[in-house]
């Protein structure tokens, strides 16, 4: 018996069968899409001020050396009398120093040759605070004071919130780009932040950028601290329908 032919028919209809399969893979359809990007901003003012203060012993008006202890519990008690709560004071550093005059007081021996000190960082939520800390300081004791940083107690919703507004913003720029030639947004294919965002918080504000002025209650300005800036840009990519 001659099975040829079956043969021959049998190898036609799976060749037809791959044929069938390639061309609905090639007739797959790419949606269109519109792809936008959003911004937004914000400034807020800081309600969490960083300073440190740097105490240091030093020689009364009988060349007697006041002590470190004493002036650390002035410090404090000064900090408390303000408002400044325990917990937003703490220690980042001691350390001793030697007299400029050494040579001299060591011959004598009459007056204490290492003068020790302590620095505090203090948080506060106001800079009257600490212009009232600044105020009331022992000027022979104070070896300085600095501004290190100011932020906000409610940063990450913050963040959250201009984000947010950055994706709304990305969202009513494709409906009207889409409307203006007859199409509707649809659903989004991606959202994606860029990373070229910019924050001021925890940056480099020292005393020389606190230069903002407001005016007090008697209407004269007086220099606030400059306000935290929170900027960020979303890229969105949306079908079109």
């Amino acid at each position: 018996m001659n099975q040829k032919p079956s043969i021959i028919l049998l190898a036609y209809c799976i060749t037809l069968l791959f044929i069938s399969c390639g061309d609905g893979d090639d007739k797959t359809e790419i949606p269109k899409r519109i792809e936008v990007t959003g911004s937004a901003e914000m400034e807020v003012s800081p309600d969490e001020i960083y300073m440190t203060f740097t105490i240091r012993e030093y020689l009364d008006a009988g060349k007697k050396k006041v002590d470190l202890e004493v002036l650390k519990t002035e410090f404090l008690t000064l900090c408390k009398k303000v408002g400044v709560a325990d917990s937003n004071i703490s220690v980042s550093g001691y350390s001793g120093h030697e007299r400029h005059d050494y040579y001299w007081y060591k011959r004598r021996k009459t007056e204490p040759d290492f003068m020790g000190s302590i620095t505090y960082q203090i948080k506060a939520n106001s800079s009257e605070k600490l212009d009232q800390i600044i105020a009331g300081l022992n000027e022979k004791a104070v070896e300085n004071f600095s501004l290190i940083k100011t932020s906000h107690s409610n940063l990450v919703e913050l963040r959250k919130e201009v984000k947010t507004n950055a994706l709304k913003a990305a969202k009513l720029k494709a409906e009207y780009l889409a409307e203006s030639i007859g199409e509707k947004v649809g659903e989004a294919l991606l959202i994606q932040e860029i990373e070229n965002s910019y924050v001021s918080d925890f940056s480099n504000m020292l005393m020389e950028n606190a230069k903002v002025v407001h005016d007090s209650e008697d209407g004269s300005p007086t220099p606030s601290f400059e306000k935290i800036k929170l900027r960020y840009e979303i890229r969105a990519d949306f079908r079109l329908k």
